[in-house]
């Protein structure tokens, strides 16, 4: 039965190469993105499970440890050099700033706020990087966008719930990380492409060693993980360098405008986690946010296109 069910499979992988070919850069932009929301979710969710138990310092340092080892054995695979030029340009500086603001918050949002409740607020980031192309960068916003910019900041306030008796000032954390990622967003699509999604992701794994330095000081030293704790430490690093690895490649290689919207597919991703994995509770408010949130951002997508077409 198994033989049978390899002997079927053997012609879809072979005409992998054809069926890549034929996508256009924008298809196969989604289907990275989709596929690195995923990743990393699951990657917040070890995070999450990891730092109940071990330092969060500790977990970032593991974490970036591992996953530059992994870049790097790629890089030395596909015999690409390793350059740290690139670290001078502008574009990689901002990039790897916002990176350092995104890392920081998440992984301590992590820590504190409900993964379907991170997953949620986390939406706002493609109305960050139409309002911070606008502003920035001059991009033309019409009026109907901007009053969708603000219609899905208020989503984010209905999820937040900033006025009620649950809410959590830590929640802050997770905005603090939606701004670090709306400017590694937009500085991505700035660097160069002779600078490789490889190299860019690897200095990811930097800024993570250099923040978990930093928190372990501070809260205290490192404990040695068990068995069962190694796995979910190497699992971690498998998701979360493909996470980064994907959407980094998803944003160079596609339009942005067509690209971003997918990253909605994490909210998707974040509430089953947070419920099926962790019992977490959502409520109608928080779902009639993430609505409003969505809604703005498809909208927002859908007359970036008619302006273009």
């Amino acid at each position: 039965m198994v033989s049978c069910a390899c002997l079927r499979l053997i012609p879809s992988l072979a005409l992998w190469p054809v069926y890549e070919e034929i996508m256009s850069p924008n298809l196969k932009s989604i289907i990275l993105m989709i596929i690195g929301m995923g990743c990393l979710t699951l990657c917040d969710l070890l995070i999450k499970i990891a730092s109940q138990t071990l330092p969060l310092g500790q977990v970032m340092i593991i974490f970036g440890v591992g996953s530059i080892m992994v870049f790097l054995g790629i890089m030395r695979i596909e015999g690409e050099s390793v350059r740290l030029s690139p670290f001078t340009n502008l574009a990689v500086v901002l990039r790897n700033i916002g990176d350092l603001i995104a890392i920081n918050g998440m992984c301590l949002a992590l820590v504190f706020v409900p993964i379907s409740i991170i997953g949620a607020v986390i939406q706002t980031v493609p109305l960050m990087v139409t309002a911070a192309a606008a502003l920035f960068l001059g991009e033309r916003v019409g009026a109907r966008r901007w009053l969708a910019i603000v219609i899905g900041f208020l989503g984010t306030l209905f999820i937040i719930q900033p006025g009620a008796a649950t809410f959590d000032i830590t929640t802050a954390f997770v905005l603090i990380a939606a701004v670090g990622m709306a400017l590694r967003d937009i500085t991505t699509k700035l660097v160069r492409d002779n600078f490789s999604t490889l190299l860019l992701s690897s200095y990811t794994s930097v800024l993570f060693i250099v923040s978990g330095s930093v928190l372990l000081i501070i809260s205290g030293e490192a404990i040695v993980p068990d068995l069962w704790m190694t796995a979910i430490l190497a699992a971690m690093i498998a998701f979360g360098s493909l996470g980064f690895f994907f959407t980094t490649k998803a944003v160079r290689l596609g339009d942005v405008s067509v690209v971003i919207p997918f990253r909605y597919t994490r909210l998707l991703f974040s509430v089953a986690a947070g419920i099926l994995i962790l019992g977490e509770q959502i409520n109608a408010m928080m779902l009639f946010g993430s609505a409003l949130t969505i809604l703005s951002g498809l909208y927002i997508w859908r007359r970036e296109i008619a302006i273009k077409n």
